[in-house]
């Protein structure tokens, strides 16, 4: 971070560094949305229902991927600003290093070790009663694997070009990549005919473009945090407290892969396919919510992490406090719109298909009437990490996964598939009001 950066983030006010940095991120996560929003349409619209449930079925996998590149982006974002924060920037080009190497060493392990247990997986993720689901499911998946160090990848571009002092280089690229996503998915999925496997290549394909963009970025002289490749080499021991500052964001996303999970197989049980369908439309809009809430929370942790670091207390309640109400805004308006407009939001991704409109409109109004406690979570969880209060932040991820397990158990005894439909809510409600208390708790410490 140049000595501009740093000055800026010292001494203009909180209100003015915070929407320097939130707006770009947000804008930067609403564009990623469209990724989701995207594919959903095509594969609804243009391959079937079949699709949206063989997505919804083998994507436990990819949050898992998705959960190692949000510990390793987390962690290492988090470590660099706090190393700048205190003025250590050997230091903080070593974070970065380490950062690549270990996108590259997972590069290589996870199609290795994904590809050989590929039908044990399918598998175990019951995508395989039913013959075109099973189809989709397997193409999609074998994509997905290969192509694991790019979607890790083009998050630690985010996140690192971001801490860097560039979002608008991070919101350009994400832009571009919203588009050429749409451009992709028309020609691979619609013209071309090649199903969810169209889907995936599309995806990727864009994934991989950012992610050389971003380590172009690193290596060049507009850099502020500049690598070279004589400063590419392991520093085996900060390794594990990087890590270890983002292993909350890995455990978000694996419980959200095991809640994915739980979820499919309780409606396999009290349902019947097409309820995989409807709770995919769910679930991508309730996506594109975490990715608006995301994008808050990650625009907050430069700011979160400086203040910790420079010891500027007064500035980290501020910039909490305005995420906090920011966050609460958000989550009510879309809160208004699902429960007011569930057909409009079913109908982007069933076209005309009125049986799946109809379970998805009921889907959505049920799973998602708790979303302001939701984005309470997330701002807690991932704010509480960038003030380097881990131990704090794993509450708010594992007390979702343990509360949720009997939850998903019982309720669905009681009301069938919408037992499945609210149990997440339920829980969200619950663990939202306990965050809430440690942040207020914090508030007033550190306004003290």
């Amino acid at each position: 971070m140049n000595n501009k950066n740093m000055h800026d983030l010292n001494t203009l006010p909180v209100k003015t560094l915070f929407w320097r940095y939130v707006i770009p991120s947000i804008a930067g996560m609403l564009v990623m949305g469209l990724y989701i929003v995207v594919d959903g349409m095509f594969v609804g619209r243009y391959v079937g229902a079949h699709a949206l449930a063989a997505i919804n079925l083998v994507y436990p996998i990819i949050l898992l991927q998705i959960g190692l590149g949000a510990m390793i982006s987390m962690g290492a974002a988090t470590r660099i600003s706090m190393l700048q924060g205190a003025g250590q920037i050997k230091q903080a080009r070593q974070a970065l290093a380490n950062t690549i190497l270990i996108i590259a060493a997972l590069g290589i392990a996870l199609p290795v070790m994904g590809i050989s247990q590929q039908d044990n997986i399918l598998s175990l993720l019951k995508a395989d009663s039913d013959p075109a689901v099973l189809q989709e499911a397997r193409s999609y998946l074998s994509l997905m694997l290969w192509g694991g160090m790019v979607t890790i990848g083009q998050m630690a571009v985010i996140y690192l070009v971001r801490n860097d002092g560039r979002p608008k280089l991070v919101t350009a690229l994400v832009t571009a990549g919203a588009l050429g996503n749409i451009a992709l998915n028309y020609l691979f999925v619609v013209q071309l005919g090649w199903g969810l496997a169209g889907s995936a290549s599309a995806t990727l394909l864009i994934e991989g473009l950012i992610t050389l963009a971003g380590l172009a970025y690193f290596f060049s002289r507009y850099a502020n945090l500049r690598m070279t490749l004589a400063e590419l080499r392991p520093h085996w021991q900060s390794m594990p407290s990087m890590l270890g500052l983002g292993f909350s964001s890995l455990l978000m996303e694996v419980n959200l892969a095991f809640l994915l999970f739980a979820h499919n197989y309780q409606l396999l049980k009290y349902g019947e396919g097409a309820d995989i369908a409807a709770y995919a439309v769910a679930g991508y809009t309730e996506a594109v919510f975490i990715l608006l809430v995301h994008g808050l929370a990650l625009g907050m942790q430069p700011l979160l992490s400086h203040a910790t670091g420079a010891g500027q207390q007064q500035r980290l309640a501020q910039t909490l406090i305005y995420g906090l109400k920011v966050c609460l805004l958000l989550s009510f308006t879309l809160l208004a719109v699902v429960q007011f407009f569930p057909h409009t939001i079913a109908t982007l991704y069933a076209g005309q298909d009125q049986a799946l409109i109809q379970s998805a409109s009921q889907a959505l109004q049920l799973h998602l009437f708790a979303l302001p406690f939701d984005g309470v979570i997330i701002v807690g969880v991932i704010g509480l990490q960038a003030m380097a209060l881990s131990r704090l932040s794993l509450f708010g991820t594992l007390g979702k996964t343990l509360a949720l397990i009997p939850a998903l158990w019982l309720m669905p005894q009681w009301w069938g598939v919408s037992g499945v439909y609210t149990a997440l809510p339920v829980v969200n409600v619950a663990i939202g009001m306990v965050i809430s208390g440690v942040l207020w708790r914090e508030l007033r410490r550190l306004k003290i």
